[in-house]
């Protein structure tokens, strides 16, 4: 009986915050057939539209939000380009509803025991949890690699047997879109395997003999945090652009073919570049640990969700890069290993063919300016039943293939290099 109360306390508690209100607010989707929907549909993403999944190619399909009030409107837009729609949710304000029952359920359940990587978890919790690993673990360290406009820090845990200034690095940013809460969840739940089971688990302990783990679980604090607070939806950071506009696309600031496809210019869009590259603390932060660590970074990774793939250079053109067979190679190996886990299937390729064009992007750079040649993005859970808004009974399984992949791609890179 505390517990439902108690749950039902922090329920009446969210439920009384400035939030913004999804009701009646659907995810639709359509699909292109013809080179003229696609463009329009290329177009449309400038708006003030929010698209869950983007233009990729035809026959691809695209999902869009779309508030009650301009849902008919939008509706005739597409029509009048033979574009057809399907309604994927009716109502995402009941679905953010569902998640919050079902985290504040499964927090009060888990009350007064350890940290639960079955739910999700405010910034502060997370920024609590690396800190206590690092006060209890030895293989752990936590710094603060930026501050971000907020003035909140920016943590990073370090697992390592013993750095060196020769041992590998391995480089895992994950949550750079605020939204994408499986991803910060999936990242801290790797981070404690990594730490707990040294040496009791074969694949880990070598994995740490060869290389220092380095993840960064939140790259974006703040929009985060905005997503608990007021906004579930929001993906940028929340630097005020002037006006009514707030916020970056992080990962349309780095110096990786800046301002070209796949950002926007439009201080107000979810996909808008900042003034420059490197605009932003949270891309400036991840690349000073790159630059730190120049020469010893073998992998980095950017983990995102959803649409499950598996993703290499390049983002801002369609050229593939010199080193795309080894990329391609390690990228099968890993994704069958994630497969091969719980039967989920991933596609994968170059970020360009096999999701969209995208500039500015944190795997372009790393590539192309640190030379870190196995340069990932991931897409992990789900392809749209439930989009961001991924059940916590779901985090655990994500979280366990997913890391299946990557101690397949660690185990080749370490084959591979020295």
């Amino acid at each position: 009986m505390k517990v439902l109360l108690l749950a039902v306390a922090v329920l009446a508690t969210l439920a009384n915050a400035a939030k913004v209100d999804y009701t009646g607010h659907k995810v639709i989707r359509v699909v292109p057939q013809t080179e003229e929907q696609l463009r329009f549909l290329l177009k449309l993403q400038e708006q003030a539209y929010d698209f869950w999944s983007s233009p990729t190619g035809l026959g691809s399909p695209v999902d869009i939000r779309v508030s009650p009030q301009r849902y008919q409107y939008l509706a005739n837009t597409l029509n009048k380009v033979g574009l057809t729609h399907k309604i994927r949710f009716f109502d995402i304000g009941k679905l953010i509803e569902e998640e919050e029952r079902n985290i504040i359920l499964r927090r009060a359940l888990h009350s007064g025991r350890v940290f639960d990587f079955e739910n999700y978890h405010t910034y502060t919790e997370i920024e609590a949890f690396v800190n206590e690993l690092a006060a209890t673990n030895t293989l752990v360290s936590s710094s603060v690699i930026g501050t971000t406009y907020e003035g909140r820090g920016i943590i990073m845990a370090t697992i390592s047997t013993g750095s060196s200034a020769t041992k590998p690095v391995m480089y895992f940013e994950c949550a750079m879109h605020a939204r994408e809460w499986v991803a910060p969840a999936t990242c801290l739940y790797v981070m404690n395997e990594m730490a707990t089971k040294y040496g009791s688990d074969a694949e880990i302990t070598a994995m740490l003999d060869y290389a220092d783990w380095l993840i960064t679980p939140v790259s974006n604090p703040d929009g985060y945090d905005y997503t608990w607070t007021t906004d579930r939806l929001w993906r940028k950071n929340r630097v005020p652009n002037g006006g009514l506009c707030y916020g970056t696309d992080p990962n349309r600031n780095f110096d990786a073919g800046f301002g070209g496809p796949g950002a926007s210019s439009n201080a107000c869009s979810d996909t808008y570049h900042g003034p420059f590259a490197f605009s932003t603390q949270e891309a400036s932060a991840m690349r000073d640990v790159i630059l730190a660590n120049n020469g010893r970074v073998v992998a980095s990774v950017s983990i995102h969700s959803y649409s499950q793939l598996w993703m290499s250079p390049y983002g801002y053109q369609s050229t593939l890069p010199a080193d795309y067979a080894e990329m391609y190679r390690v990228m099968t190996i890993s994704v069958n290993a994630l497969t091969a886990t719980y039967g989920t299937q991933f596609q994968y390729g170059n970020i360009a063919d096999t999701i969209y064009p995208a500039s500015g992007g944190s795997v372009d750079w790393t590539y192309d300016a640190a030379n870190v040649l196995y340069s990932y993005a991931l897409e992990l859970r789900d392809t749209g039943l439930y989009g961001f808004e991924l059940p916590p009974r779901l985090i655990l399984p994500t979280a366990t293939e997913t890391f299946n992949g990557l101690k397949a791609m660690a185990q080749e890179i370490a084959a591979k290099l020295p």
